[in-house]
């Protein structure tokens, strides 16, 4: 694996194809040259391990024989990467991965120029639990002390958890209209990655944290976290806490489908080429070890399906966040 930096943001892995058989994408042989996966976020974030991990499946698992370049470009809720992204018009050989509401929120709280819907929806991959967190040593333990903490004085709740207008604050701020606490009035510290709310959890200086459960293993495993709730259908394995559902929060929450989107100006048949590459890999055993190493759920929805989700959840996302005071 060679490792190269493009930009002072930017870093890029290459992994290179395995010998496979003859390619059988319409089109006659796609990809026949190098893919490039952007990941609009940091290195070790969630949109970097979706990128490295479909990467890996390409080459591991043999589904294509050509290399496959990752770039981070974080910042912005994924905004700055999303437009230098759209600049690719055309190209089938850039992909961007991302989820649906973190960039959506992005897109609205900095009034983006550039909108999803303006590129080709590829697909929608896979949804991953959260958790709601405190502290080891916190004084709360279990969601309702928390809620109602939070009911009684609003900004003695300190939260943290991700990018200013992201799904955590938004997830809160449902949490927060169940109680009947208006969302501006949250006390939420945005981030810009789970090493920096993690800090601010083990050092007291939050009160309470909602991230993945991908991100927040470790910490939790190491007794460092006590966990309160998830946001997944079902329990998590290896996490003893109750599902929001089970306490009758599940309309609090707001649900991220991650995927992955290509450039505008795609025709259909190259369209399809690419959704065609990305269900090879989905249906891969090293794909699959991908979704279980991150306790993410396989949610596959291609090409328009994809979009409609997207469009759909902008109208969703556009409403809390101008609930919350942002994006205006």
């Amino acid at each position: 694996m060679k490792i190269k930096l493009l930009a002072a943001a930017a870093v890029a892995v290459t992994l290179s194809g395995c010998a496979v058989g003859e390619a059988t994408e319409s089109g006659g042989g796609y990809p026949s040259k190098p893919l490039s996966i952007m990941a609009p976020g940091s290195p070790g974030g969630g949109w970097d391990t979706r990128a490295r991990g479909i990467a890996s499946s390409l080459s591991e698992c043999k589904v294509a024989d050509v290399d496959t370049t990752v770039t981070n470009v974080p910042g912005a809720g994924g905004t700055i990467g999303l437009a230098q992204f759209a600049k690719k018009k055309g190209d089938p050989y850039q992909l961007m991965v991302m989820d649906s509401v973190t960039m959506l929120g992005g897109i609205v709280n900095n009034k983006s120029p550039v909108d999803l819907a303006t590129l080709t929806p590829v697909a929608g991959l896979s949804r991953g639990p959260t958790a709601i967190v405190v502290a080891a040593k916190s004084p709360y333990k279990d969601l309702k002390s928390l809620l109602d903490a939070m009911e009684a004085k609003p900004h003695s709740v300190k939260w943290t958890g991700g990018s200013l207008g992201g799904p955590g604050q938004m997830t809160v701020a449902g949490l927060a209209k169940e109680r009947n606490v208006a969302a501006k009035d949250v006390n939420f510290v945005p981030t810009a990655g789970g090493g920096e709310s993690l800090n601010l959890l083990l050092s007291g200086a939050a009160t309470a944290g909602i991230d993945t459960v991908a991100e927040l293993r470790a910490q939790i495993s190491a007794g460092e976290l006590r966990v309160l709730s998830v946001d997944s259908e079902q329990r998590v394995a290896g996490i003893d806490a109750p599902t929001m559902k089970e306490l009758g929060l599940a309309n609090a929450a707001i649900s991220t489908l991650a995927g992955v989107l290509a450039p505008a100006g795609l025709t259909k048949e190259q369209q399809q080429d690419v959704i065609g590459l990305l269900d090879k890999v989905r249906q891969t055993p090293c794909w699959k070890k991908v979704l279980e190493r991150n306790n993410w759920v396989e949610d596959w929805q291609p090409g328009d399906q994809f979009g409609q989700v997207l469009a759909q959840q902008r109208t969703q996302v556009t409403t809390i966040l101008g609930e919350l005071g942002l994006g205006k």
